[in-house]
């Protein structure tokens, strides 16, 4: 439970200086703002005050993971067994999403997607 505890306060961490480098500096996402080059989590943020709002259509079209990879960051921050039984089970569905991840980034950098390219909403 501790381990849990901590990585959800580390994510939270990770999003309040992502709220920071928007709001207060105007950056965005930094990574796009010092490399030029969107992160494979741009739009995770605006995705999660979408969810926030009820808006799953909007959230969605900001960064299709946010339903991946909330289910599974919460359960591998707070499981007790390995995920789906076995450790060579939970390192294949870890693997599979950081692939699709990966998959779903490289289309939107192909398609300059302009929710990730810089475009404003």
């Amino acid at each position: 439970m501790k381990k849990g505890i901590y990585g959800l306060l580390v994510l939270l961490m990770l999003f309040a200086a992502a709220l920071v480098s928007s709001s207060l500096l105007g950056w965005g996402c930094p990574v796009q703002h010092f490399t030029g080059v969107p992160c494979p989590g741009c739009g995770l943020s605006r995705a999660v005050f979408a969810l926030l709002r009820l808006d799953f259509w909007t959230a969605f079209r900001y960064n299709p993971m946010i339903y991946v990879l909330l289910p599974v960051v919460l359960l591998v921050l707070f499981r007790k067994k390995p995920l789906l039984g076995t450790k060579k089970r939970e390192s294949i569905l870890l693997w599979s999403v950081m692939v699709l991840w990966a998959g779903i980034w490289i289309a939107r950098l192909v398609m300059r997607d302009p929710l990730i390219c810089g475009a404003v909403m």
